[in-house]
């Protein structure tokens, strides 16, 4: 896959461990930190990207695996007439019984049914937050936390 940066572009890029399209973009080192996690569902695809004069090598996490796991009593959600498409999420909750019937190495990490929600496990938090230097770009957001506001926090 190949990458480039959106007009405009600065004059001294920063190139962090984390950028977001659709799909997570991750640096090298992230991407051995997912690999050393066995992520089921996870594809790891190389994705250039072209930096000035250099290209630099990321990797596109692409979540293959999705669970239908909103828990839709107590999630704040809106959905359209058809009950087809999210428009919203305000408040997200997941429904342990569905996750349950899930063995955990199958959801280690997983994209929501409902939603373009990615979910890491906090096993896999714990570990990436372990790389040293710390990851630059990239922050995870418990569950319980996580809202509508959640990306400008």
């Amino acid at each position: 896959m190949k990458l480039k940066l959106g007009e405009p572009v600065p004059p001294q890029p920063v190139m962090a461990d984390f950028h977001s399209l659709p799909a997570p973009v991750v640096s090298t080192r992230l991407k051995e930190a997912f690999e050393a996690a066995a992520l089921h569902g996870v594809q790891l695809v190389p994705a250039d990207v072209q930096v000035g004069d250099s290209v630099l090598r990321y990797w596109l996490l692409h979540m293959w695996r999705r669970l239908a796991c909103m828990d839709r009593v107590r999630s704040r959600f809106e959905f359209d007439e058809d009950g087809d498409l999210l428009l919203s999420l305000d408040k997200l909750f997941l429904d342990e019984a569905v996750l349950g019937e899930v063995p955990l190495e199958e959801r280690l990490a997983f994209r929501l049914a409902e939603s373009v929600v990615h979910v890491f496990h906090r096993t896999v938090v714990e570990r990436v937050l372990a790389l040293s230097p710390p990851p630059e770009g990239l922050r995870f957001i418990p569950v319980a936390e996580w809202g509508d506001s959640s990306a400008f926090r």
